[in-house]
């Protein structure tokens, strides 16, 4: 059970909701799973778990029987469910919104009601294994919680929370010392998520080429490859990961119908038989398909919201990226100004040298302006020869300073054809502005740049 409250939080993280469980006599077995500001929100700023909470808790669990819908005494709705089997109770589980809601639409209530089911079947199907393991060995475990855990699993679509779900419940049911998974990207697998023994964080992003002899040969097959410490050795990452107790490594090939979508590795304590190497390709077989569904997901909403051309935001998320900057900066009281850019004599140019020529001096001056600005710095193409860049925290002097620099190193550099410049706008948000106000000033400070003579910049004043 060491790591049963990483498993725990995963769950919650999954289903975007807190999960408490308390033993049979009501004691709270484990922490709370997500962060507690929805109680602290209705009670005052108090302990979430306050003693008007526990005597709730303490009453309501003492007359459950299967499972019931509560409402705990501040208004929050509880879904409640009794773990164990009908001969052995052995605590309780409660599953809560994770923000404010009273889940008054009966729509939000059945989905709701819907994913905690979902999670109180794997939860008690894990708990009960643990439990039978002592007497019936794992084979319990192995079925039941890998057919619940993989149904849950390819039900969730954000990636980061399928490569957590993955690691966690391979470590809980397989009390696995080391599990990593890696994702295939173009000619090379990424390592995306580790857990396990100490070191083994410092695998994630670390790169191997599908040319590399181990990944080839693992990856060419369909079947799970048995690796021994040695043979990894040769892996970058692979020197910073304590693996003196282990001494091979299973490595799973994930294929789907759109080919390989990367590699996951377990270090069990013990040697599985036939029938347990058999179960545990059943499960990565459901974590390849979910793997593939949560990638193809994130790719979608990534180009969903990404200028193809230059990799920068698009005007779409623009909007929504800009309203929550200016609702951070009203809020913690720090300066915010952005820069309206815009290629001079760009039509021209298309029309002179064609659009191919056209596009490379986009993607050149894309490059440009990322050169110049930070990190924490957000750039977009707002039009078809128009950039908007985001700059947190930066007061206007300091802003105008960033767009000279990017207008010097565009008029610096030697693009083919002929020389290109950019006019600069910027401007600062001021108190209670909307994302169209504040747009429209940037907007308007880059006209007058052009009507002063184009290559240059100007400061709105106002």
């Amino acid at each position: 059970m060491r790591y049963w409250q990483d498993f725990q939080d995963t769950l919650a993280k999954a289903i975007n909701a807190n999960i408490y469980i308390f033993d049979a006599n009501v004691t709270p077995f484990s922490h709370f799973s997500l962060p507690v500001e929805i109680c602290q929100d209705v009670n005052g700023g108090k302990e979430p778990r306050d003693n008007k909470c526990m005597d709730f808790y303490k009453l309501a669990c003492a007359s459950l029987g299967e499972k019931d819908t509560l409402v705990c005494p501040y208004g929050i709705k509880l879904c409640a469910y009794r773990l164990g089997s009908h001969t052995q109770k052995i605590g309780y589980l409660i599953i809560a919104p994770a923000k404010h809601t009273n889940l008054s639409d009966r729509e939000e209530e059945i989905a709701f009601v819907t994913k905690a089911q979902n999670v109180y079947r794997t939860v008690n199907e894990v708990f009960n294994a643990i439990l039978e393991r002592n007497l019936l060995g794992l084979r319990r475990l192995e079925l039941n919680s890998i057919y619940e855990i993989s149904r849950l699993m390819t039900s969730i679509i954000e990636l980061d929370k399928v490569l957590e779900l993955i690691t966690n419940s391979l470590i809980i049911i397989y009390q696995a010392d080391l599990c990593f998974i890696g994702l295939r990207e173009g000619d090379k697998i990424r390592i995306a998520h580790g857990k396990g023994v100490r070191g083994s964080n410092l695998l994630i992003g670390k790169e191997w080429p599908l040319v590399h002899p181990v990944i080839e040969q693992v990856s060419s097959q369909i079947e799970p490859t048995i690796l021994h410490i040695g043979e990894l050795k040769g892996l970058p990452g692979f020197n910073d990961v304590e693996i003196i107790s282990i001494s091979q490594v299973i490595i799973y090939p994930l294929w789907t119908a759109l080919g390989l979508v990367g590699l996951l590795g377990i270090a069990t304590p013990a040697s599985l038989d036939d029938i347990g190497y058999r179960n545990l390709q059943i499960y990565t077989n459901f974590a390849a398909v979910a793997l593939a569904n949560a990638t193809l997901i994130r790719r979608l909403e990534k180009e969903a919201t990404t200028d193809f051309l230059t990799g920068f935001l698009n005007k779409r998320a623009l909007q929504d990226v800009l309203a929550v900057e200016l609702q951070r900066a009203a809020r913690y009281g720090y300066q915010l100004s952005v820069i309206f850019l815009d290629i001079d004599g760009f039509k021209a140019y298309n029309d002179t040298y064609g659009h191919l020529a056209g596009d490379v001096v986009l993607q050149k001056v894309a490059e440009l302006i990322k050169n110049s600005i930070r990190v924490t710095d957000i750039a977009c193409r707002y039009g078809g020869e128009e950039f908007l860049l985001i700059l947190p925290g930066t007061k206007g002097e300091d802003a105008a300073r960033v767009a000279d620099r990017i207008r010097r190193s565009v008029e610096n550099y030697p693009f083919p054809h002929r020389q290109i410049t950019v006019s600069l706008g910027v401007t600062s948000a001021k108190k209670n502005d909307s994302v169209d106000m504040l747009l429209a000033r940037a907007d308007q400070a880059c006209y007058q740049a052009k009507e002063l003579g184009k290559n240059r910049i100007y400061l709105d004043p106002s």
